[in-house]
């Protein structure tokens, strides 16, 4: 916990440099969530079949999913939410310039008595 899964389509204009993304993403979370930095887990997923809208294919999306575990207050969800989106578009930029687009950001709480870890991951 928590994790975050970033999905985007084939056409996004951009080039993303994910590992760039994950580094300012997870310092945000840290500070924004707030959590511990070995706790976080984050992937990517290029959609290369999707479908948007009338099945226009120039067009884009990128969506982010947070998952949190419960307990947070509206508050920090809303800063967690806008800081993340915002970072959507500082990475995406030419996606934003040249694409009919859609960037979103999904916030979902993990049950604390549904979620198990076994780990030997040390602080960095």
């Amino acid at each position: 916990m928590p994790h975050t899964i970033l999905e985007y389509t084939a056409t996004v204009a951009d080039q993303p440099d994910l590992q760039a993304f994950w580094d300012q993403l997870h310092r945000f979370l840290v500070e924004a969530a707030p959590c511990r930095l070995q706790d976080l887990k984050s992937r990517a997923h290029r959609c290369d079949d999707f479908r948007m809208a009338g099945g226009a294919w120039e067009m884009a999306f990128v969506h982010l999913t947070i998952l949190l575990m419960e307990g947070r207050d509206e508050a920090t969800l809303a800063k967690v939410g806008e800081g993340a989106l915002a970072l959507l578009k500082d990475h995406f930029p030419r996606t934003l310039a040249q694409r009919e687009a859609d960037f979103t950001v999904e916030i979902r709480p993990m049950r604390k008595d549904s979620y198990f870890k076994a780990t030997t991951v040390k602080t960095p």
